[in-house]
Protein backbone atom coordinates (compact mmCIF):
# COMPACT_ATOMS: atom_id res chain seq x y z
CA UNK A 1 0.00 0.00 0.00
CA UNK A 2 1.11 3.54 -0.74
CA UNK A 3 -1.00 6.57 0.11
CA UNK A 4 -0.91 10.32 0.69
CA UNK A 5 -4.41 10.30 2.17
CA UNK A 6 -4.19 10.40 5.98
CA UNK A 7 -7.82 9.33 6.30
CA UNK A 8 -7.21 6.23 4.18
CA UNK A 9 -4.09 5.41 6.18
CA UNK A 10 -5.95 5.86 9.45
CA UNK A 11 -8.67 3.42 8.42
CA UNK A 12 -6.19 0.76 7.27
CA UNK A 13 -4.16 1.05 10.49
CA UNK A 14 -7.32 1.03 12.61
CA UNK A 15 -8.37 -2.27 11.09
CA UNK A 16 -4.87 -3.68 11.41
CA UNK A 17 -4.01 -2.64 14.97
CA UNK A 18 -6.86 -0.84 16.70
CA UNK A 19 -8.37 2.57 17.26
CA UNK A 20 -5.99 5.52 17.25
CA UNK A 21 -5.93 9.20 16.37
CA UNK A 22 -3.06 10.28 14.07
CA UNK A 23 -2.05 13.80 13.13
CA UNK A 24 0.77 15.28 11.10
CA UNK A 25 3.04 17.46 13.23
CA UNK A 26 5.55 18.47 10.56
CA UNK A 27 6.12 17.77 6.87
CA UNK A 28 2.46 17.48 5.90
CA UNK A 29 3.17 18.70 2.36
CA UNK A 30 5.51 15.73 1.92
CA UNK A 31 3.36 13.20 3.74
CA UNK A 32 3.36 9.73 2.26
CA UNK A 33 2.67 6.37 3.85
CA UNK A 34 4.02 3.05 2.59
CA UNK A 35 3.27 -0.43 3.93
CA UNK A 36 4.27 -3.99 3.14
CA UNK A 37 2.58 -6.76 5.09
CA UNK A 38 2.90 -10.50 5.51
CA UNK A 39 0.51 -12.61 7.56
CA UNK A 40 -0.08 -16.22 8.56
CA UNK A 41 -2.99 -16.73 10.92
CA UNK A 42 -2.66 -14.30 13.85
CA UNK A 43 1.08 -13.71 13.23
CA UNK A 44 1.91 -10.64 11.17
CA UNK A 45 5.03 -8.75 10.15
CA UNK A 46 4.55 -5.27 8.68
CA UNK A 47 7.05 -2.75 7.37
CA UNK A 48 5.67 0.78 7.60
CA UNK A 49 6.99 4.20 6.59
CA UNK A 50 5.62 7.59 7.59
CA UNK A 51 7.42 10.30 5.57
CA UNK A 52 6.46 13.02 8.04
CA UNK A 53 6.58 13.70 11.76
CA UNK A 54 3.48 12.08 13.26
CA UNK A 55 1.81 12.21 16.66
CA UNK A 56 -0.67 9.51 17.66
CA UNK A 57 -2.91 8.64 20.56
CA UNK A 58 -3.70 4.93 20.57
CA UNK A 59 -6.21 2.88 22.51
CA UNK A 60 -4.82 -0.08 24.52
CA UNK A 61 -3.67 -3.03 22.42
CA UNK A 62 -4.88 -6.54 23.21
CA UNK A 63 -2.05 -8.23 21.29
CA UNK A 64 1.73 -8.40 21.51
CA UNK A 65 3.11 -5.58 19.35
CA UNK A 66 6.87 -5.11 18.98
CA UNK A 67 8.31 -2.30 16.87
CA UNK A 68 11.83 -2.32 15.38
CA UNK A 69 13.10 1.01 14.04
CA UNK A 70 14.86 0.90 10.66
CA UNK A 71 15.12 4.67 10.27
CA UNK A 72 13.99 7.77 12.12
CA UNK A 73 13.15 8.28 15.78
CA UNK A 74 10.36 7.16 18.03
CA UNK A 75 9.01 8.37 21.41
CA UNK A 76 6.38 6.38 23.31
CA UNK A 77 4.61 7.08 26.60
CA UNK A 78 2.45 4.35 28.15
CA UNK A 79 1.08 5.11 31.59
CA UNK A 80 4.11 6.03 33.71
CA UNK A 81 6.57 4.48 31.28
CA UNK A 82 8.44 6.43 28.63
CA UNK A 83 10.92 5.24 26.03
CA UNK A 84 12.83 6.88 23.20
CA UNK A 85 14.34 4.67 20.52
CA UNK A 86 16.10 5.18 17.20
CA UNK A 87 17.54 3.18 14.31
CA UNK A 88 18.45 -0.37 15.33
CA UNK A 89 16.35 -0.32 18.52
CA UNK A 90 13.20 -2.29 19.30
CA UNK A 91 10.31 -1.52 21.62
CA UNK A 92 7.46 -3.58 23.02
CA UNK A 93 4.11 -1.84 23.39
CA UNK A 94 2.65 -2.63 26.82
CA UNK A 95 -0.63 -4.48 26.46
CA UNK A 96 -3.77 -2.89 27.88
CA UNK A 97 -2.27 0.60 28.22
CA UNK A 98 -3.11 3.61 26.10
CA UNK A 99 -0.20 5.13 24.20
CA UNK A 100 1.10 8.55 23.26
CA UNK A 101 3.40 8.20 20.25
CA UNK A 102 5.67 10.61 18.37
CA UNK A 103 7.30 9.29 15.18
CA UNK A 104 9.85 11.39 13.30
CA UNK A 105 10.00 10.30 9.64
CA UNK A 106 10.13 6.72 10.67
CA UNK A 107 10.44 3.39 8.86
CA UNK A 108 9.79 0.45 11.15
CA UNK A 109 8.85 -3.20 11.29
CA UNK A 110 6.00 -4.37 13.50
CA UNK A 111 5.58 -7.95 14.69
CA UNK A 112 2.13 -8.78 16.07
CA UNK A 113 0.93 -12.00 17.69
CA UNK A 114 -1.53 -12.98 20.46
CA UNK A 115 -0.67 -12.41 24.11
CA UNK A 116 -1.79 -16.02 24.64
CA UNK A 117 1.29 -17.22 22.74
CA UNK A 118 3.60 -15.47 25.22
CA UNK A 119 1.51 -16.79 28.11
CA UNK A 120 1.88 -20.38 26.86
CA UNK A 121 5.66 -20.10 26.63
CA UNK A 122 5.82 -18.45 30.07
CA UNK A 123 3.74 -21.24 31.58
CA UNK A 124 6.18 -23.81 30.21
CA UNK A 125 8.87 -21.92 32.13
CA UNK A 126 6.78 -22.08 35.30
CA UNK A 127 5.09 -18.67 35.32
CA UNK A 128 1.26 -18.87 35.35
CA UNK A 129 -0.40 -16.73 32.70
CA UNK A 130 -1.94 -14.28 35.26
CA UNK A 131 1.55 -13.64 36.68
CA UNK A 132 3.20 -12.80 33.36
CA UNK A 133 4.05 -9.10 33.24
CA UNK A 134 6.38 -7.15 30.97
CA UNK A 135 8.15 -4.58 33.12
CA UNK A 136 9.79 -2.32 30.52
CA UNK A 137 9.37 -1.44 26.86
CA UNK A 138 12.99 -1.69 25.72
CA UNK A 139 15.37 -4.65 25.43
CA UNK A 140 17.41 -5.73 28.44
CA UNK A 141 20.69 -5.19 26.54
CA UNK A 142 22.03 -4.32 23.06
CA UNK A 143 22.79 -8.02 22.51
CA UNK A 144 19.20 -8.91 23.38
CA UNK A 145 18.02 -6.25 20.94
CA UNK A 146 20.06 -7.85 18.18
CA UNK A 147 18.50 -11.19 19.09
CA UNK A 148 15.05 -9.71 18.49
CA UNK A 149 16.12 -8.26 15.11
CA UNK A 150 17.34 -11.71 14.07
CA UNK A 151 13.94 -13.12 15.07
CA UNK A 152 12.17 -10.49 12.95
CA UNK A 153 14.36 -11.39 9.98
CA UNK A 154 13.43 -15.08 10.38
CA UNK A 155 9.72 -14.32 10.65
CA UNK A 156 9.88 -12.04 7.61
CA UNK A 157 11.52 -14.75 5.49
CA UNK A 158 8.98 -17.31 6.67
CA UNK A 159 5.85 -15.24 6.02
CA UNK A 160 7.00 -13.76 2.72
CA UNK A 161 8.30 -17.05 1.29
CA UNK A 162 7.08 -18.64 -1.93
CA UNK A 163 4.62 -21.03 -0.27
CA UNK A 164 0.93 -20.13 -0.58
CA UNK A 165 0.28 -20.88 3.09
CA UNK A 166 2.49 -21.57 6.09
CA UNK A 167 1.87 -25.14 7.36
CA UNK A 168 0.12 -25.25 10.72
CA UNK A 169 3.03 -26.90 12.55
CA UNK A 170 5.52 -24.42 11.14
CA UNK A 171 3.23 -21.53 12.08
CA UNK A 172 2.89 -22.86 15.63
CA UNK A 173 6.69 -23.12 15.87
CA UNK A 174 7.07 -19.58 14.51
CA UNK A 175 4.62 -18.27 17.12
CA UNK A 176 6.59 -20.02 19.85
CA UNK A 177 9.80 -18.55 18.46
CA UNK A 178 8.38 -15.03 18.49
CA UNK A 179 6.99 -15.47 22.01
CA UNK A 180 10.18 -17.04 23.40
CA UNK A 181 12.30 -14.29 21.85
CA UNK A 182 10.07 -11.58 23.34
CA UNK A 183 10.36 -13.20 26.79
CA UNK A 184 14.15 -13.38 26.40
CA UNK A 185 14.57 -9.81 25.14
CA UNK A 186 12.13 -7.58 27.03
CA UNK A 187 12.11 -7.46 30.88
CA UNK A 188 9.34 -9.61 32.32
CA UNK A 189 8.48 -11.83 35.27
CA UNK A 190 9.93 -15.01 33.72
CA UNK A 191 13.35 -13.43 34.29
CA UNK A 192 12.86 -13.57 38.07
CA UNK A 193 11.43 -17.07 38.14
CA UNK A 194 12.08 -19.14 41.26
CA UNK A 195 14.52 -21.99 40.69
CA UNK A 196 15.84 -25.01 42.56
CA UNK A 197 19.65 -25.03 42.96
CA UNK A 198 21.36 -28.06 41.52
CA UNK A 199 24.30 -29.18 39.40
CA UNK A 200 24.84 -26.90 36.44
CA UNK A 201 21.92 -24.61 37.29
CA UNK A 202 22.37 -20.85 37.61
CA UNK A 203 20.23 -17.98 38.85
CA UNK A 204 17.89 -16.26 36.39
CA UNK A 205 19.39 -13.96 33.79
CA UNK A 206 18.30 -10.79 35.56
CA UNK A 207 20.21 -11.74 38.73
CA UNK A 208 23.26 -12.79 36.73
CA UNK A 209 23.31 -9.42 34.97
CA UNK A 210 22.99 -7.57 38.26
CA UNK A 211 25.79 -9.60 39.87
CA UNK A 212 28.08 -9.06 36.87
CA UNK A 213 27.45 -5.31 37.03
CA UNK A 214 28.12 -5.17 40.78
CA UNK A 215 31.30 -7.24 40.49
CA UNK A 216 32.61 -4.96 37.72
CA UNK A 217 31.66 -1.67 39.40
CA UNK A 218 32.04 -2.31 43.13
CA UNK A 219 34.76 0.34 43.35
CA UNK A 220 32.41 3.02 42.00
CA UNK A 221 29.56 4.95 43.67
CA UNK A 222 26.75 2.88 42.14
CA UNK A 223 23.15 2.87 43.38
CA UNK A 224 20.42 0.24 43.39
CA UNK A 225 18.84 2.17 40.50
CA UNK A 226 22.07 1.79 38.51
CA UNK A 227 22.10 -1.95 39.23
CA UNK A 228 18.43 -2.33 38.24
CA UNK A 229 19.00 -0.44 34.98
CA UNK A 230 21.98 -2.65 34.12
CA UNK A 231 19.90 -5.76 34.86
CA UNK A 232 16.99 -4.53 32.74
CA UNK A 233 14.37 -4.57 35.49
CA UNK A 234 12.72 -2.22 37.98
CA UNK A 235 14.11 -1.71 41.47
CA UNK A 236 11.28 -3.63 43.17
CA UNK A 237 11.64 -6.55 40.77
CA UNK A 238 15.39 -6.63 41.34
CA UNK A 239 14.97 -6.63 45.11
CA UNK A 240 12.46 -9.47 44.89
CA UNK A 241 14.81 -11.48 42.67
CA UNK A 242 17.72 -11.10 45.09
CA UNK A 243 15.51 -12.05 48.02
CA UNK A 244 14.42 -15.25 46.25
CA UNK A 245 17.68 -16.34 44.73
CA UNK A 246 20.46 -14.85 46.89
CA UNK A 247 18.68 -14.42 50.25
CA UNK A 248 19.91 -10.83 50.39
CA UNK A 249 19.31 -7.45 48.76
CA UNK A 250 21.22 -5.88 45.85
CA UNK A 251 22.86 -3.42 48.23
CA UNK A 252 23.59 -6.26 50.66
CA UNK A 253 25.40 -8.14 47.92
CA UNK A 254 27.26 -4.95 46.98
CA UNK A 255 28.44 -4.54 50.58
CA UNK A 256 29.55 -8.19 50.60
CA UNK A 257 31.61 -7.71 47.44
CA UNK A 258 33.19 -4.52 48.77
CA UNK A 259 33.98 -6.22 52.06
CA UNK A 260 35.71 -9.07 50.22
CA UNK A 261 37.81 -6.55 48.29
CA UNK A 262 38.66 -4.75 51.53
CA UNK A 263 39.66 -8.07 53.11
CA UNK A 264 42.06 -8.84 50.27
CA UNK A 265 43.49 -5.32 50.42
CA UNK A 266 44.10 -5.71 54.15
CA UNK A 267 45.88 -9.00 53.59
CA UNK A 268 48.20 -7.30 51.09
CA UNK A 269 48.63 -4.02 53.01
CA UNK A 270 51.76 -2.83 54.83
CA UNK A 271 50.86 -1.97 58.46
CA UNK A 272 53.97 0.20 58.80
CA UNK A 273 52.67 2.62 56.17
CA UNK A 274 49.29 3.15 57.78
CA UNK A 275 47.38 1.69 54.82
CA UNK A 276 43.60 2.03 55.07
CA UNK A 277 40.73 0.57 53.07
CA UNK A 278 37.73 2.15 54.80
CA UNK A 279 36.80 4.87 52.30
CA UNK A 280 38.21 3.11 49.25
CA UNK A 281 35.47 0.48 49.47
CA UNK A 282 32.58 2.76 50.39
CA UNK A 283 32.44 2.45 54.19
CA UNK A 284 31.63 5.85 55.63
CA UNK A 285 33.34 5.40 59.02
CA UNK A 286 36.04 3.10 60.43
CA UNK A 287 33.64 1.93 63.15
CA UNK A 288 31.02 0.75 60.62
CA UNK A 289 33.69 -1.00 58.60
CA UNK A 290 35.08 -2.68 61.72
CA UNK A 291 31.63 -3.91 62.75
CA UNK A 292 30.85 -5.32 59.29
CA UNK A 293 34.30 -6.88 59.04
CA UNK A 294 34.09 -8.57 62.45
CA UNK A 295 30.67 -9.99 61.57
CA UNK A 296 31.98 -11.44 58.33
CA UNK A 297 35.43 -12.65 59.38
CA UNK A 298 35.18 -13.10 63.14
CA UNK A 299 37.98 -10.70 64.00
CA UNK A 300 38.70 -6.96 63.74
CA UNK A 301 40.37 -5.63 60.58
CA UNK A 302 43.47 -4.66 62.57
CA UNK A 303 44.22 -8.34 63.23
CA UNK A 304 44.18 -9.09 59.49
CA UNK A 305 46.37 -6.08 58.79
CA UNK A 306 49.04 -7.23 61.31
CA UNK A 307 48.84 -10.93 60.39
Amino acid sequence: MRSRDLGEVHEMMRQRYGEHQPRVVDGGDRFVFRAQSARAGPLTVDQLTYAATMAMTAEPFMTMLIVSVLDGRFDVTAGREHARVARGDSLLYPARLGLQVLMDRMTHQVVQFPVAAASRVAERAGVPAPDLRFEAMTAVSPAAGRQWLATVAYLTRLLSGPQATVPALLLAAAMDTAAAAALSVFPNTTMTLDYTPGPGQTPPAVVRRAIAYIDAHADRPITVEDIAAAAGIGVRGLQAAFARHRDTTPTGYLRQVRLEHAHRDLQAADPTRGDTVTHKWGFTTPSRFATAYRTAYGRPPSHTLRA
